[in-house]
């Protein structure tokens, strides 16, 4: 396992954002009108692919949400990937670097019928902040101490 800091132009991110929207949509349904796929407009900072023996199986991405806040954008693993701790990886990956930004909570958006993502997130130590209908936004505060990081779930 490799996770390597990427571009959004790199021919592999891409590729793995739209095998993620692709999953989306198929799995929206007819909510699917209130999905968009992948743009530049997202203005992501950062993004980072994970290999398994050189294959690119799945990605995560960062962009600061406000002062102090970082929110964890596009992650993605491969199907016949998942169950293999590849996404806490990532988002370990990603709190590290939001640590580095002074970042003090981390953010984002699902659906709570994403159930594995929800899950994963959870036991990440994020928890549900708002809720309105089947979105839900989750957050995970960082909290500084003595120069040492605490995680604690709010």
């Amino acid at each position: 396992m490799n996770i390597t800091p990427m571009k959004t132009t790199d021919t592999a991110i891409l590729q793995l954002f739209s095998e993620h929207d692709d999953f989306m949509l198929d799995y929206l349904g007819d909510a699917k009108k209130y999905y968009t796929r992948y743009s530049e407009k997202e203005k992501l900072e950062r993004v980072w692919a994970i290999y398994e023996d050189g294959v690119p199986v799945g990605c995560i991405a960062y962009r600061t949400k406000a002062d102090g806040v970082g929110e964890v954008k596009r992650m993605y693993v491969r199907k016949e990937y998942r169950g293999k701790g590849f996404s806490k990886e990532l988002l370990k990956t990603v709190e590290g670097y939001a640590k580095e930004q002074g970042c003090h909570t981390l953010f984002l958006d699902t659906r709570i019928t994403l159930e594995p993502a929800v899950s994963i997130y959870r036991s990440f130590g994020f928890c549900i902040a708002f809720q309105q209908g089947l979105y839900i936004q989750m957050e995970k505060k960082i909290e500084e101490n003595g120069g040492q990081y605490e995680f604690f779930k709010t």
